[in-house]
Order: structure tokens, then C-alpha cells, then sequence
């Protein structure tokens, strides 16, 4: 490659992480937490924490009675109905509700005790929301085209990261020794140079996964507009019937439906894989029809689903939902990839260091774009610019785990109305980190905000375990023992993890190497200096 073209694809690589380069972090960190979305779930909620029988009991009458219920506030367009499972260890009724008098769909839900049958309290949603739809969709607010916008631009970040590792991988031109070249002696610019080299290299298969699956899984919401203008002249309900196939008319006719805990029971019938859960069109109609979802013979899969007739139970062999195609699989393969889904724990854990690494990578790619710009002879801005931007990236980059973390607090700590949970933590949320980008530009010292502020996030994280227990009364081994294993790896993952975080942070300069080293040199000479004075 030339001189003048390797210059090219380094400047666009340098440039196109410099200016998003922080957007790619916050999408990056988020989706590393996000991962452990479920777990989170049995957390935050202590009424979740129950014990699940070897035999449930029946729900056929009690979820039926219940969309009898919702038919009185609207049309039922669509149900689900969720077992007992080790994440959330209870009946979980959904609905989907087109209310009388109106064009609004609401989506309701309930949950019933798996022994007594109780309705279990409501809890606001929070926490483990938030945690995941902020990384899917920034929780883009409604009246700036909703969610459909928010992911677009998350999925554009898959987008600017695979440009970054495309390019990235060009500019190494001494790619094979950069695989171990780590000079931790030498200056700030070389430990974060080396470091961005090697970990970028050794994450490079994980790191080019998540950038094109989470570039397909966001991008996809603005592919769906433009395919439907392309083939049907707009008309998106029709791609979708095109894709997924017709939607079966009710015909209008009551019928009696298929019993549900019958149905619960049963296995895949090729596969015999258990049932995780049921979908219902046209409840009550003659033209019912179940959609059947069950844990998937191969782990790169969401679920393997069979559609039956609601009233005699047959299989329809033709419908979409149960179509095996390569297409199929290759789109069903995207999630599991992306949010390691497809193992157990240790993979999780293995996808949360990658994914912290990347967040690791791109800060100090930033941080070296500043450094040489500040130190070297790079850039033709002013340094008070330079400064202000290096206050940003540390402030930002650090108050996003300070932010994350302040919330799990918040869980344990709210008294408010359930209906405004999900409100107050966005709120803290973004206060928080507000907080520490502002700490960041009135410390002025860009290597002790990044020290305080990671010590503070570890701090924070074994509080959060120890404010579990005392709010919940539930210890580890207790959670453990309860089979609640969930909640045990997440008080477990805040204590261990806050533990080396704090570490860490005590292990980090306060000030910059080279700055140091003048301040001892001139320590050293100014005696000389004064003597030489003296003895003039």
C-alpha cells in the first residue's frame, strides 16, 4: 500500500472514530449490560423470587376468565400465555388490547402465583428495561419518531464500527507483531496505542459479529419502509404478509378452544423439546389459531414454532411461523449471536469482558487522537480546545458506569408510584452521568476523574449487592439455595466485579506519566540552581 493511501484509510479510520467514536462506546457498554437483561429481572423484583413446583397449577380457566375480562375494555387482537420458567417462575398472561372508541393498542399483562394462583402485585418496569431498551433503542422519545428511530441510529453504530475495524485493519500494516506488542513502560500515548492495538486484534472475530448483527438488527427498522416502497408501493402491512404470510380472518363464529394446560404439556413433535411458551390468534374463534414456541433443538435459534388450529389442535403444516428455510434460520441465528443467548453463564460472562473491551478500545482511541494533538504535533486547534474535548470524553466515558450502577440503587430505594418508575430511573440516568460528565470539566484533571469516577462505579456496585440484601433480606447462598440462581449471579457479578473495579482505579496514575516526571526532575535541579545563585 502507498504512503499517500495508507495516510487516506488512517485519517478516515482516526476521523470516524473521533467524531462518533463516543456514541460507539455508549452502544457498546450499554449492550455489555444488557446481556444480563433477564437475570436483572429476578433482582429487582423480590415478589418474582418463588419457587417453582414440579406441578403447576392449572391456568386454562383462570387465563381464559381473565381476556374475558380485557373483551370488556376492548377487542383482544392477540394473547400469550408464559409457564413457569427459572428466569420468571410464575404465569405471565399478555395481551394485546385495540380499546373500545379509539385507535390505541395497549399491550396488557398479568402474572399469576404458579401454586396458589394469586394475582402477583404489579411492579412498575425499571431496571432491567431500562438497561436493555436504552442499548436497543436509546429509549427514543415518542414525539421524535419512537423507537423505530432509536434503533435506526443504534444500528447505525454497528454501521461506524464495522467502517472503524474495516479500516483499522488496513492501517495495521505490521498486523501479525501488533498481536503482541504491549509497551507498558514507556509513554501514556504507546500504553494506550498498544492497547487499543491488541485488544482490537484479539477481539477482531467478536468484535466484527456484533458490529454486522447489531447493524442488521437496528438497520432492519428503516429496511422495512424502503422494501415496502420498492415492491409495494408503501404499503408495509403487505410485506408483512408477503414475508410472514396471511393473517387468518375471524370468522365470527364462538367455538370452544383447546385446553391450555393440555397444551402447556406438551414437547416439540420432531425435536421433543419443551414448550416456552404460546401465542393466540382469533381466541374464541372458530378460525383460532396457536402459535407453539419451543426451546429450539439448536441453540442458534430463538424458538422452533408449529401453528395448530385452535379448535381441533391439527397442525398447519403451510403456515409461515412454521416454515424451515435457509432465510429463516440465517435471520433467526441474528439475536442469539448478538446477546449470547445461544450458552450458558460462562458464555455471557465471556461476551460482557469482550464487550467492556471494545468500550475500552474505543476510549482509548479517543484518547490517543486527543494526546496527539495536545502532546505532538498533530491538530490545529487551540489546547484549551483540545483540554475541553479530553474533559468530555473522560466525563462522558466514565460517569456512563456511574449512571448504570445509580440506578440499580434507585431500585431498591424507590417509594413512588409504580406507574413512574420507569421515569424516575431515566431521569436518574441521565442526572447521573450529567453529574459526572460536569465533574469532569470542574476537576480539570482528566486522569483523576477517570481514577475517582471508576472508583466511586466499584464502590457503588458492592453497595448495590449489600442494599439487595438488606432491602430483601436474600443473601447469596440463600438465593442459591431458594434456586433463584439468577439473583445469585447478579449479587455475585456486583461484588466481584465492584471489587476489581475499585482495584483498578487504585492502580490508575493521577496525573499524566510525562507530567510527573518533569515535577520530579524539577524537584531535582531547583536546589543546584539555588546554590549556584548563592554562590555567585
Amino acid at each position: 500500500m502507498n504512503r499517500e493511501r495508507h495516510l487516506r484509510n488512517y485519517g478516515l479510520h482516526s476521523w470516524s472514530g473521533m467524531v462518533l467514536g463516543l456514541f460507539v462506546y455508549v452502544v457498546c457498554f450499554t449492550g455489555s449490560i444488557a446481556l444480563f437483561a433477564h437475570e436483572i429481572t429476578s433482582w429487582e423484583d423480590p415478589a418474582k423470587r418463588l419457587a417453582i413446583p414440579e406441578q403447576p397449577i392449572a391456568i386454562d380457566a383462570t387465563f381464559t376468565s381473565w381476556l374475558g375480562e380485557l373483551e370488556d375494555l376492548g377487542e383482544v387482537e392477540f394473547a400469550r400465555i408464559v409457564p413457569p420458567h427459572t428466569m420468571e417462575p410464575f404465569f405471565e398472561g399478555g395481551a394485546t388490547v385495540h380499546l373500545k372508541d379509539s385507535d390505541v393498542h395497549e399491550f396488557i399483562t398479568r402474572k399469576w402465583n404458579p401454586v396458589t394462583g394469586d394475582i402477583l402485585p404489579e411492579r412498575g418496569e425499571a431496571l432491567s428495561v431500562w438497561l436493555l431498551d436504552f442499548h436497543r433503542d436509546l429509549m427514543w422519545p415518542q414525539g421524535l419518531g419512537g423507537r423505530t428511530i432509536g434503533r435506526t441510529i443504534v444500528g447505525i453504530a454497528g454501521v461506524i464500527l464495522m467502517l472503524s475495524i474495516l479500516t483499522g485493519v488496513i492501517a495495521h500494516t505490521k498486523i501479525v507483531r501488533e498481536f503482541f506488542t504491549l509497551r507498558y513502560q514507556r509513554s501514556v500515548r504507546l500504553k494506550w496505542q498498544d492497547t487499543h492495538k491488541v485488544l482490537g486484534l484479539w477481539g477482531l472475530p467478536f468484535y466484527t459479529m456484533i458490529a454486522f448483527t447489531g447493524a442488521v438488527l437496528g438497520v432492519v427498522a428503516i429496511l422495512a419502509p424502503l422494501v415496502a416502497l420498492l415492491t409495494f408501493k408503501g404499503d408495509q402491512q403487505a410485506l408483512i404478509n408477503e414475508v410472514i404470510g396471511e393473517p387468518v380472518e375471524a370468522s365470527g363464529v364462538p367455538a370452544e378452544m383447546l385446553n391450555i394446560d393440555s397444551l402447556l404439556a406438551t414437547t416439540h413433535p420432531e425435536t421433543g423439546k419443551e414448550l416456552a411458551f404460546i401465542n393466540f390468534n382469533n381466541f374464541g374463534d372458530q378460525n383460532a389459531r396457536y402459535d407453539l414456541f419451543f426451546v429450539p433443538n439448536t441453540k442458534l435459534m430463538s424458538y422452533e414454532a408449529v401453528q395448530i388450529d385452535g379448535v381441533t389442535g391439527d397442525i398447519i403444516p403451510d403456515a409461515s411461523v412454521s416454515a424451515e428455510t435457509p432465510g429463516n434460520r440465517a435471520v433467526a441465528m441474528l439475536s442469539p449471536l448478538h446477546y449470547g443467548t445461544f450458552g450458558g453463564m460462562a458464555l455471557k460472562l465471556l461476551y460482557l469482558a469482550l464487550g467492556l473491551s471494545l468500550a475500552v478500545i474505543t476510549v482509548f482511541g479517543l484518547m490517543m487522537w486527543i494526546e496527539r494533538r495536545l502532546h505532538g504535533n498533530e491538530g490545529s486547534k487551540s489546547e484549551v480546545f483540545y483540554r475541553r474535548l479530553s474533559h468530555m470524553v473522560a466525563g462522558a466515558s466514565m460517569g456512563l458506569p456511574v449512571a448504570t450502577i445509580a440506578i440499580f440503587h434507585l431500585d431498591k430505594l424507590y417509594w413512588g408510584a409504580e406507574a413512574s418508575r420507569m421515569i424516575w430511573t431515566g431521569w436518574t440516568y441521565m442526572i447521573v452521568w450529567a453529574l459526572g460528565l460536569a465533574y469532569a470539566f470542574v476537576r480539570k484533571n482528566d486522569y483523576t476523574t477517570t481514577r475517582e469516577l471508576l472508583g466511586l462505579t466499584g464502590v457503588l456496585m458492592i453497595g448495590a449487592a449489600i442494599l439487595n440484601t438488606i432491602m430483601t433480606g436474600d443473601t447469596v447462598l440463600n438465593l442459591l439455595t431458594d434456586q433463584h440462581k439468577a439473583s445469585a449471579w447478579v449479587d455475585a457479578s456486583l461484588m466481584i466485579g465492584g471489587a476489581l473495579t475499585a482495584a483498578v482505579a487504585l492502580k490508575l496514575p493521577s496525573v499524566r506519566q510525562e507530567e510527573k516526571k518533569k515535577t520530579k526532575v524539577k524537584a531535582i535541579t531547583t536546589p543546584d540552581v539555588l546554590l549556584e545563585g548563592v554562590a555567585e
